[in-house]
């Protein structure tokens, strides 16, 4: 391997999961990455300091507030460094071995944007069908779906993925630059690496070859993911209103023509939820109340 690697996690709160991850890395990754950067969006809660005690080897940077997850994860990059950047989710620990075939494969296949590895539940079991997707329809838009998964069993060979979760990326730096990284815009978090997905396709259909040819997942590397500490911790009255509104948000710029009756289709698809799940019935409303400002 001779093309450095910078490590990027981004935390906000959160308990030992974090510690976890960083432990992962630092002990399965063989000598990659060469750096590895934690960004603390804003917690104010001593965690990034205490993080910086146990684990000298990590650069932590303390950002005064939470921005969103994409301004964190640009300035981790930047911080970090090398000419691929690994992007990794704070609630992801790195299986042993997985992450030098990773580096490998990406430097044999240069027209690769990245590639990415299998996400496996605490359990073992492959989070495929969450992870790797295609990319958003208006249809699946409009009825607040994410875009449908690519592989209906897990996959057994690498193949091509539109739209991998970015909870584990290993990224090309020049595509990541070319790209200007995730949108700041999607605050405080999701759809951003959709988006930057679906921004890539474009750029690639109109001839820019530094953004690369798409993800490839490699299914032998394997990443431990618990998934859903985020939305947890808000809470479906709090999480819900902020990720329809970024569906909307991505609608508009990736569907502009269609987007009003995407956000109207939307709208109705959350009414409709409430009703059938009067036990969200007050997420699903606040959701629906949230849409109306979502382009502001």
């Amino acid at each position: 391997m001779t093309v450095p690697v910078g490590a990027v996690v981004v935390r906000y709160r959160g308990g030992e999961e974090v510690a976890r991850c960083l432990a992962s890395l630092l002990g399965h990754g063989g000598g990659v990455p060469e750096r590895i950067v934690l960004v603390d969006s804003g917690s104010g809660d001593g965690g990034a300091a205490a993080l910086a005690g146990r684990f000298p080897e990590v650069r932590v940077v303390e950002l005064g507030e939470n921005r969103s997850f994409a301004h964190a994860a640009n300035r981790g990059a930047r911080e970090a460094g090398g000419g691929f950047v690994l992007l990794l989710n704070p609630d992801a620990e790195v299986e042993a071995g997985a992450l030098a075939p990773l580096v490998d494969h990406l430097e044999r296949n240069p027209e690769l944007t990245g590639v990415v590895p299998l996400l496996v539940g605490p359990d073992g079991r492959p989070q495929h069908r969450w992870q790797l997707r295609r990319l958003p329809t208006e249809r699946d838009l409009a009825r607040g779906r994410p875009g449908r998964p690519a592989y209906p069993a897990p996959p057994r060979a690498p193949g091509p993925v539109a739209q991998p979760a970015a909870a584990a990326w290993l990224l090309r730096r020049e595509a990541w630059e070319a790209l200007g990284g995730f949108d700041e815009a999607y605050a405080p978090a999701w759809w951003e690496d959709v988006d930057l997905c679906a921004r890539r396709a474009a750029r690639r259909a109109a001839g820019d070859a530094r953004v690369g040819d798409g993800f490839r997942v490699l299914p032998a590397s394997r990443v431990r993911h618990l998934g859903g500490v985020s939305a947890s911790e808000l809470g479906p009255e709090a999480f819900l209103p902020l990720y329809f509104r970024n569906l909307v948000r991505y609608a508009r710029r990736h569907h502009p023509e269609r987007a009003d009756g995407i956000q109207r289709s939307l709208e109705r698809t959350l009414l409709l939820r409430a009703l059938v799940r009067p036990g969200r019935a007050r997420a699903y409303l606040a959701a629906r109340r949230a849409l109306r400002t979502a382009g502001e």
